[in-house]
């Protein structure tokens, strides 16, 4: 927001330098980004007056005109339509620098000299009009600064305000900052309104539908006013806030806005096309044409004011071009209103405008500030405009919002800060913030309606820190809490399951939670999802209900990019709707992702990766977190292929899937190579693992390792297999492991060769051999007996 530094001056009566008030404001939390002079290319531009002009032969569209600047006459060059003899103009003189980078010189155009130039409001820099020259009033005198004739030795501070602060979107409120950091009290101005016999109430009703979207709409007329160019007092407030005049009318509405916060519109009463204002939310695909011209299609996400039959503006957006103050406009009907934020945002959105009223209104303006501000504009309206005010205020406020109220305990204050305030001071700060105080001990404060962020203790305790100011607060010499922040234990754990996966070769994705609703709907149909109402693309139009659907993404990616070879992981989360509670689901996973060759070295050649290489990993965080034992349970599921699917578990703990994606679900997207992926919840995992590492002593006596080779039907499960052997062995068998899986040619069709590795070992006494090969003995039997299981010879 850009603020006048003289408007600021002449509220708070103060006389401190622009640097001064910049550097106050941003150090209480209103930051000044930038200090502009209002007069940066007035330097050497003076006031000069036209007393000739001849047309220039061979030219239709420039003219040669006679200034004079006091002692000093000048023949310039000049195209604008609009000079005329007599005019008193800004006439920039040789060695002048303008906006645009332009700089003065003595030139000659169709045999003319040109020693200066007679300039528009752009050149000046005092706005972006440049349709013709600057005329000035016609009492300023020639030879005079244009800087001292029009009041221009000011600031342009623009401000770069926080969205919780919507009392500072205008001149009041900056200066209320200043009321409370200066001790001083401001200048409100003071007006006496005069209206007429005739009741505004006899002319207009108000009538609200939706008193959620719109809580008061207060309405004026204002009759027999004269549409004219605005004084120069107020179109110098409306350049420095980066507004451009247009009219008096207008110039009114904006300068209220900017000095109370609460945007205003005025409607030419003739064209309104009705005694009635009625607002409501617009009719689904009904028709609005705004004040730029273009053509809406509406949605009930928009709010309109209509006349009880069509619209005439989107509220708190823009006007109507239909009821627009024209020219020949004499009188006025004048709106000033609260909506609500919210609507205002969904309205603006779905408008595809943005405008200074609805970035008030999106912030939240003062609702019962509405009767003064829409006096003050009243008042201006007749002094500059000469029309009749008509009596009272049609003023519709259903349900009147009124102050919070908290109590505010001062030895609280001064415990969270570590300041040793007084309670006086605290109400000092407080009370030059416009806050009402009773009490003592604890106050009791009531927040404006101006304030909305103010909601509960903690945020007085944050006005006092800020106007007090934060270099105030002293440092701590005794520490009375922990020397450092502790970290999660979510947190921990996944930063060391990075570590683990990192140290296993894969590389981390670093995804966004955005996701195609169509690939989803590819991956799992019956997978509930959660829909962004405004997406940034078409291809990012829901929150992510799996990582799966990121990892097919990003292998997509490095496809394309001919990075074949990939060991991925993301420990992100997957978002669901509401349950029937109305509890959102936000679900903290891991993915885990191979596709394509291993990297190979001087000791292996590199070879595909598949399932193993993923088990491999899992293995190697189960080492890491001490899990009980996982196990692998076939499922169907839309995305997987049928022979390797299966869900993760450790006991009753459903802990996630792997799988290989199946081939039609990674033609879908575009992946020509096979992927095995498995997703891991986190939550459960943190439950089943186990920081304290238990120690058991080395084994005493020695271990007899025996191989087993069988063939088996390929439909009969290697789990199965190890179950059995271990079941038949007991806690003799101390290990059990798969070392060879083979089906070929020298296999029978619809067969399987594996090989077991089978440790044994008692706790109390050395196996004699016999022992070994009894156990042995009865494991082969029991494979025959239920798999029928041939046992290959040595």
């Amino acid at each position: 927001m850009k603020v006048s530094y003289k408007w600021l001056l002449e509220l708070t009566g103060l006389d401190w330098p622009v640097e001064k008030v910049a550097e106050r404001l941003t150090l209480s939390g209103t930051a000044c980004e930038e200090i502009i002079p209002l007069s940066k290319y007035l330097d050497k531009v003076v006031v000069g007056e036209v007393i000739d002009l001849q047309k220039i032969e061979g030219a239709d569209k420039i003219k040669k005109a006679t200034v004079v600047t006091g002692r000093e006459k000048y023949d310039l060059v000049c195209g604008a339509p609009n000079v005329a003899v007599g005019q008193k103009v800004p006439v920039a003189l040789l060695g002048a620098r303008l906006a645009g980078d332009i700089t003065i010189k003595k030139v000659k155009i169709r045999g003319v000299e040109s020693i200066g130039m007679i300039c528009s409001e752009r050149e000046l820099g005092l706005s972006d009009d440049h349709s013709g020259i600057m005329v000035l009033d016609g009492k300023a005198v020639p030879g005079t600064s244009v800087i001292d004739e029009l009041d221009l030795d000011d600031y342009i501070m623009n401000f770069e305000l926080t969205p919780n602060r919507p009392d500072s979107m205008s001149v009041t409120g900056i200066a209320r900052d200043l009321q409370a950091l200066a001790g001083v009290k401001i200048r409100k101005p003071v007006f006496e309104l005069k209206e007429a016999d005739r009741k505004t109430a006899a002319y207009i009703k108000v009538d609200i539908e939706d008193a959620v979207g719109c809580p008061r709409y207060a309405a004026r007329i204002i009759d027999g006013i004269t549409i004219a160019g605005s004084p120069w007092w107020l179109k110098k407030k409306l350049i420095a806030a980066g507004i451009r005049p247009i009219c008096n009318v207008v110039d009114i509405t904006n300068l209220v806005m900017l000095e109370t916060g609460n945007p205003l519109h005025a409607f030419d009463l003739k064209l309104f096309g009705s005694d009635r204002v009625l607002v409501r939310k617009a009719r689904d695909k009904e028709k609005f044409v705004t004040l730029d011209g273009e053509e809406h299609e509406l949605s009930p996400d928009v709010l309109l004011i209509t006349n009880g039959n069509t619209g005439v503006a989107a509220a708190g957006v823009m006007g109507g071009l239909n009821s627009e103050v024209k020219t020949d406009t004499h009188t006025i009907l004048l709106e000033a209103a609260y909506f609500n934020p919210r609507i205002i945002r969904k309205s603006r959105k779905y408008l595809g405008l943005v405008t200074e009223s609805s970035t008030r209104f999106e912030k939240g303006v003062d609702p019962n500030n509405i009767p003064y501000a829409i006096d003050r504009a009243a008042y201006y309206f007749k002094e500059i405009g000469g029309g009749e005010v008509l009596n009272g205020i049609v003023d519709c406020y259903p349900q009147p919002i009124f102050p919070v109220k908290i109590s505010f305990r001062p030895d609280r204050c001064n415990s969270i800060l570590g300041t040793a305030l007084s309670s006086d001071r605290m109400k000092e700060i407080l009370s030059g913030l416009d806050f009402e105080i009773t009490g003592s001990n604890p106050l009791n404060v009531t927040v404006p309606t101006f304030r909305p962020d103010i909601e509960q203790e903690i945020d007085l305790i944050e006005e006092i820190a800020r106007i007090e100011g934060y270099a105030a607060i002293p440092d701590t010499e005794v520490n009375i809490g922990p020397l450092y922040t502790p970290v999660h234990f979510v947190d921990r754990f996944e930063d060391e399951v990075r570590s683990v996966l990192t140290g296993s070769g894969f590389d981390e994705i670093l995804g966004h939670g955005l996701a195609d609703s169509r690939q989803a709907k590819i991956l799992n149909p019956d997978l509930s999802r959660l829909r962004i109402i405004n997406p940034v693309s078409e291809d990012l139009d829901i929150m992510r209900n799996s990582l799966i659907l990121t990892a097919l993404t990003v292998v997509n990616h490095n496809l394309s990019h001919r990075l074949i070879d990939m060991r991925l992981f993301e420990i992100g989360r997957a978002y669901f709707p509401p349950d029937k509670d109305g509890n959102w689901l936000e679900e903290d996973r891991i993915s885990l992702t191979v596709s394509g060759n291993t990297s190979g070295s001087w000791r292996e050649k590199p070879r595909p990766q598949d399932f193993y290489d993923l088990k491999r990993a899992i293995e190697n965080l189960a080492l890491h977190f001490h899990w009980p034992e996982i196990t692998f349970q076939e499922i169907k599921t839309n995305f997987f292929d049928e022979s390797i699917s299966y869900k993760l578990s450790s006991g009753p703990t459903d802990i996630g899937l792997i799988g290989k994606i199946a081939e039609p679900v990674a033609k879908k997207f575009d992946i020509k190579q096979e992927v095995y992926i498995a997703e891991l919840k986190i939550n459960p995992l943190i439950t089943i693992s186990r920081e304290a590492v238990i120690f058991e002593p080395l084994p005493v006596y020695p271990a007899a390792p025996r191989d087993l080779a069988l063939v088996v039907d390929v439909n009969v499960k290697v789990g199965d297999i190890i179950k059995l052997i271990q079941k038949t062995a007991g806690p003799t068998a101390e290990s059990v492991n798969v070392f060879d899986l083979y089906s070929g040619e020298q296999i029978r069709k619809g067969k399987k060769s594996i090989g077991i590795a089978i440790t044994y070992r008692s706790p109390e006494k050395s196996l004699t051999g016999d022992e070994v090969d009894n156990l042995q003995g009865n494991i082969m039997a029991e494979l025959k007996k239920l798999f029928n299981a041939e046992i290959r010879e040595k």
